[in-house]
């Protein structure tokens, strides 16, 4: 039979629980604040990683500069054409003060114009001494890319014969949902020598 003349301490149970719920607490707080700590700098290495590059449409097909190459965006100004110069250059504009070449590279790479689609835009290509004002029918946003972690796909005449003769200026494709976007290398077109001979 159970001794009932030293009824429970309830209490004093009470107290020993929340003790050791205190004590669960305090071991685990340290490691709970290392794990956010991991996270938050792991994120923050992500987002380092991931490096902006600048889309445009030149027709229907979608490519990217990296922002590393380009001064600036913005809307067609006037064009001047001038003689003597090669088809795909189309003329100068002025921009902030500066004298610079309009490139075309519908005519310089033989892409598929489409007639409907009319090149207002431009993206302002700077690397080393070369500066030139990029025809483009739209600028499309910004695509970040982490180029150790999204793989960029090959070039293969199936993805558009139009393109064989920019595919060499191609770091590669980078395929996301039903987007297709040719990532260009800029170090390639800024050592040109087609292009350089006429900047």
């Amino acid at each position: 039979m159970a001794d009932l003349s030293h009824p429970l301490d309830t209490e004093s149970q009470g107290n020993s629980l929340q003790t050791l719920l205190t004590a669960i607490d305090r071991e685990t707080a340290q490691a709970l604040v290392q794990d956010a700590a991991f996270l938050k700098e792991r994120a923050s290495r992500n987002i380092r990683r991931k490096k902006p590059y600048i889309s445009f449409l030149l027709g229907n097909d979608e490519m990217a500069l990296s922002i590393d190459s380009i001064q600036e965006i913005g809307s067609l100004p006037t064009v001047t054409p001038l003689p003597n110069l090669p088809p795909w250059i189309r003329g100068i504009v002025q921009i902030r003060g500066e004298i610079l070449s309009v490139v075309d590279f519908f005519a310089l790479f033989g892409l598929k114009e489409e007639r409907s689609l009319l090149r207002r835009s431009y993206v302002l290509f700077k690397q080393h001494d070369l500066k030139f004002c990029l025809l483009a029918s739209r600028i499309t946003g910004v695509v970040n890319l982490d180029e150790q972690r999204d793989p960029l796909a090959p070039y293969a005449p199936e993805n558009g014969e139009h393109l064989v003769r920019l595919a060499p200026f191609f770091k590669g494709l980078f395929v996301t949902d039903n987007r297709t976007v040719c990532i260009l290398d800029y170090e390639k077109l800024g050592s040109s020598p087609l292009i350089k001979k006429w900047q």
